[in-house]
């Protein structure tokens, strides 16, 4: 979930709300404002910004600040001209939605490519290269692209498995032993039953690769590495996964293609 839908999911007190709203409207500006100048500026004082960073999950306003900021760099870039939620509205021809779902899924690449990193990209091929065998662990409609991935390496020799059951989900995780390894899929990066599989094959030392939204989750923290897929969607104010899905899509075939490739 993206840091400013999490603000405006969470309940503050009315002057904690002020200094919200003000940072809300501010920005990227509020990099040149420290506790006190916005505590000034809003009539409150600093301590309300250090517990509205707490409240947040931050351990204070200067790390907050700092996720706050880089998650308005990655809204200023793509997906200008396209909202991922509604990409078209009841006016438009079939053409014109026919065109916006393309520009939607090329915007989703492009916003994705743009969040692989080399390094870890390169730490998650050698997780793979390394393991005797992958787990790839999903729920809802994600385990279609889980299917795929997995059949894709199963055509190439590589022992790989995927479950979309929760009961078996569970029961997988808890015969993971060493050798193996898990990728687990979850745009939220706060799947009841994900979570659940990701603390016991945490406990069991079973190394995760996370493919996930970007921002502050839970299935982060328990990854031993993560790749983040666009973020552009409303946890529940869409009309479908479009640009998730796709981005998603795109992190699995980069997986697959660059184990291939090396």
């Amino acid at each position: 979930m993206l840091l400013q839908e999490k603000i405006k999911n969470t309940s503050f007190s009315p002057s904690e709300q002020q200094v919200i709203d003000f940072i809300l409207e501010k920005q990227h500006l509020i990099e040149d404002h420290s506790t006190t100048s916005i505590a000034g500026e809003t009539y409150t004082s600093p301590s309300i910004l250090i517990r509205i960073s707490k409240k947040l999950g931050y351990n204070g306003f200067i790390e907050f600040k700092k996720a706050f900021l880089e998650e308005v760099i990655y809204l200023q870039k793509n997906f200008q001209n396209i909202d991922a939620n509604y990409p078209f509205d009841s006016t438009d021809s079939i053409m014109a939605i026919a065109n916006k779902i393309a520009l939607v899924k090329q915007e989703s690449l492009n916003d994705t490519l743009s969040l692989i990193h080399h390094d870890t990209l390169q730490k998650s091929i050698r997780l793979m290269q390394t393991h005797s065998c992958i787990k790839v662990f999903s729920v809802s409609n994600l385990s279609f692209i889980a299917e795929e991935f997995v059949h894709k390496l199963r055509r190439i020799g590589k022992r790989a498995e995927t479950f979309s059951i929760s009961n078996s989900m569970i029961q997988e995780s808890l015969m993971c032993e060493n050798g193996h390894l898990a990728i687990c899929i979850s745009y939220s990066g706060e799947s009841g039953e994900i979570i659940e599989v990701s603390e016991i094959l945490k406990s069991k030392n079973i190394p995760i690769i996370a493919v996930t939204s970007i921002g502050d989750n839970t299935l982060s923290h328990l990854s031993d590495v993560t790749l983040h897929v666009t973020t552009r969607e409303k946890a529940y104010s869409k009309i479908a996964g479009f640009s998730s899905q796709e981005s998603i899509h795109f992190i699995m075939d980069v997986l697959y293609s660059c184990y291939f490739g090396t």
